[in-house]
C-alpha cells in the first residue's frame, strides 16, 4: 500500500505527463500572415492569393497603392468574402515601407509571423511541405526574429506577347545563383522582434537573430562592384551568399515583354515614387533566363482548384 506522500508524488507525476501530452496535442500552430502593397495587379491577384492559400497561409493584409485598373474593386470584393483585409495608401515615395510599418503596428497582436512580398512574388517551398509549415519550423526557436529568403528571379523566356494561363506556368526560365539579383532578400518576421522595417529587411530589437533558410545566422552584404560584406550588426536587403535550402521567393518582375511595357514600366514605384519609369536597364537586369526551373505540377493542380473556388465565390457574391 502506498503511503500518502508517495501516492501524492505519483499522482502529480501522472497529472504532469497527462498535461504535457494534451499540451502537445492542442498546442496552437503559429499563425502566418502576408502583408503586401499592390498597384494595378487585377490580372494576377487571384493566382497570387490561390497559390499562398494552398501553401497554408490564410491571412492577407493588402494595401492598394492607387490602382485604376480594377484592382481596388477586386480587392474590395475579396475583403467582403473574408479572403483578405484591405487598406489603401497613396502613391508616393516610401509608400511601401510605410505600409509595411503600419501592418506590423496594427497586426502585431493578431499574427505570430508576418512576411512581406509583392504581387509578382511567390513563396516557393523547395520540397513537398507547405511554405507555412516551413516557416513555423524556422521560427520554432523563440530567439529567431526574422528569416531572410533569397529571390529566384525569372526572366521573360523570350516571350514577346502575353500568353494564356498562370504566371507560374508560363515562365520557367530563371536566373542562376551566380546572378547578383538572386542575392536579394524578402523577409518574414516575428512582429514583436522588429524595431524598424524596410522593403527587403528589418532592424531587429536586441536579443533576436536574423536567420537564412538553412537556419543559420544570416550574413548580409552590399552590392556595389560586387557582393561585399557589411559591418557586424548591420542588415541590408542583400545576402552574402545565396541560400537554396527550404524556401525561395520566385520573382516574376517582367513576365512577357508586352506585360512589362503595359503593366509595369510606367506604373510608378512604391519606394521611389509615382513618376518613376522602369527603363531598358531595368528590363535587362531582370531578364535572366539561365536555367529552366519549373514549378512542380502537383502544386499547380492544387492551386487551380483553389483558384476556381475563389472565382466561384466572387461570381456568386451579391
Amino acid at each position: 500500500m502506498l503511503r500518502p506522500g508517495r501516492f501524492s508524488r505519483k499522482l502529480n507525476f501522472q497529472m504532469h505527463n497527462t498535461f504535457a501530452v494534451f499540451s502537445k496535442l492542442f498546442r496552437k500552430k503559429a499563425t502566418v500572415a502576408i502583408g503586401a502593397i499592390f498597384k494595378n495587379e487585377v490580372d494576377y491577384v487571384l493566382e497570387w492569393l490561390a497559390w499562398h492559400r494552398v501553401q497554408g497561409i490564410h491571412h492577407f493584409i493588402v494595401y492598394d497603392n492607387g490602382s485604376d485598373d480594377g484592382t481596388l474593386e477586386l480587392l474590395s470584393k475579396l475583403e467582403k468574402l473574408k479572403f483578405l483585409r484591405l487598406h489603401t495608401i497613396e502613391t508616393k515615395a516610401g509608400a511601401q515601407q510605410e505600409a509595411y510599418q503600419r501592418v506590423l503596428r496594427d497586426y502585431e497582436e493578431s499574427f505570430d509571423l508576418i512576411g512581406f512580398i509583392d504581387a509578382d512574388e511567390f513563396l516557393m517551398p523547395q520540397g513537398s511541405y507547405t511554405a507555412a509549415d516551413y516557416l513555423r519550423r524556422r521560427f520554432k526557436d523563440p530567439d529567431v526574429g526574422a528569416l531572410g529568403i533569397n529571390w529566384r528571379v525569372y526572366g521573360t523566356g523570350n516571350q514577346k506577347k502575353r500568353g494564356d494561363g498562370f504566371v507560374l506556368k508560363r515562365f520557367s526560365h530563371a536566373a542562376s545563383d551566380i546572378r547578383h539579383r538572386n542575392y536579394f532578400l524578402k523577409s518574414v518576421y516575428r512582429p514583436k522582434a522588429v524595431n524598424k522595417v524596410f522593403p527587403h529587411r528589418a532592424a531587429l530589437k536586441p536579443g533576436y537573430v536574423y536567420v537564412n533558410t538553412q537556419g543559420e545566422q544570416l550574413k548580409f552584404a552590399n552590392f556595389k562592384q560586387g557582393i561585399e560584406p557589411v559591418r557586424k550588426g548591420a542588415t541590408t536587403g542583400v545576402s552574402l551568399t545565396v541560400c537554396n535550402a527550404g524556401l525561395r521567393v520566385n520573382h516574376y518582375a517582367l513576365k512577357s515583354e508586352e506585360e512589362f511595357i503595359g503593366k509595369k514600366k510606367y506604373k510608378g514605384d512604391a519606394v521611389i515614387g509615382k513618376d518613376h519609369v522602369r527603363g531598358d536597364a531595368y528590363f535587362r537586369e531582370f531578364n535572366l533566363n539561365d536555367e529552366v526551373i519549373p514549378v512542380a505540377e502537383t502544386w499547380f493542380r492544387k492551386m487551380s482548384v483553389e483558384h476556381d473556388r475563389i472565382a466561384r465565390a466572387l461570381s456568386n457574391a451579391k
